[in-house]
């Protein structure tokens, strides 16, 4: 069910245009708090997080959004896991969990590292080899309350008791996404205001734990990047003020894909995974690209 369309406007235009296949983008939700963490399940449905009340939404197109999940512990990045469930950063909970696609059977699957309690997690991915990785900034845990005294960079597989930590060195690490091959990592350093790579051994490990600063952000105000998404030809999209943020893979800077607010997250998803789902504050758009998206389950 799409509430609306409206035309896309693109900022510092170098290449971004070519990407568009339709110059208006549509409205799929409105009416929310906060939203994020959007996901596109087996099905075509799309579920997110509205952060600050607390729920999962589940939105169709025959049918519209419904609440998924209430109380969530401030859910927000997630991910298919291999198992089919779906697996989850909790904010105000502190931990990765996982439910089935229903929503049901909840589950804390880990919530400390080295036995300290994990500070917030924030944003989730997955390889194809099943290994996960997250992020794990301050947000929803109080200063006073805090077990581990720096941002890190998390990887786990199904069966371990412990997550393994990747890198520390982080001011607030957010989004993350991995380039088409999996052997480089993107992360967002949000109060930093540029994105990391770093080059991982088959096994996951990064061969240099401090990586290399992909891209800077000079936003027309404050708001550094947050969600992050690669296509099949490596490029990287990230949700920053203003919009989607562009690049090649090589670095080139390609433009802004504008959205009327600052966005948070987004998502492949359609037949394709060529649509674009981008959470927006109170809203949730999709917009439509002539690209594909990587994701380990297609």
């Amino acid at each position: 069910m799409v509430l609306r369309c409206q035309p896309v406007l693109l900022k510092r235009e170098s290449g971004v245009r070519s990407l568009l296949a339709d110059d208006r983008c549509d409205v799929l939700a409105e009416g929310f708090v906060f939203t994020e963490g959007p996901l596109e399940l087996p099905d075509g449905s799309l579920i997110f997080q509205d952060l600050k009340s607390d729920r999962t939404w589940h939105w169709s197109e025959i049918k519209g959004s419904k609440v998924f999940r209430d109380r969530t512990n401030a859910a927000n990045g997630q991910t298919l896991g291999p198992d089919g469930r779906i697996w989850i950063c909790e904010q105000n909970g502190r931990c990765v969990s996982s439910v089935r696609p229903d929503g049901s059977d909840l589950r804390t699957e880990f919530e400390t590292w080295n036995g300290a309690r994990l500070n917030s997690p924030n944003d989730i991915v997955r390889r194809r080899d099943g290994l996960f990785l997250f992020t794990d900034p301050p947000y929803g845990v109080a200063p006073e309350d805090r077990a581990l005294h720096f941002q890190g960079v998390f990887a786990f597989r199904i069966g371990w008791n412990e997550p393994k930590l990747l890198a520390d060195d982080f001011e607030r690490p957010n989004g993350l996404a991995l380039s088409p091959d999996e052997k480089t990592l993107y992360v967002c350093d949000t109060f930093r205001y540029h994105v990391r790579a770093f080059e991982l051994s088959p096994a996951g490990d990064p061969t240099n734990p401090r990586g290399r600063v992909f891209a800077t952000f000079d936003t027309e105000g404050p708001g550094g990047p947050d969600g992050m998404k690669v296509d099949r030809a490596g490029r990287i999209y990230v949700a920053v003020l203003g919009g989607i943020w562009v690049y090649e893979p090589d670095g080139r800077f390609l433009g802004i894909i504008g959205t009327p607010k600052r966005p948070s997250n987004l998502t492949w998803c359609g037949p394709n995974a060529s649509d674009l789902c981008v959470t927006a504050v109170d809203q949730v758009f999709r917009f439509h690209l002539n690209v594909q998206g990587d994701l380990p389950w297609r």
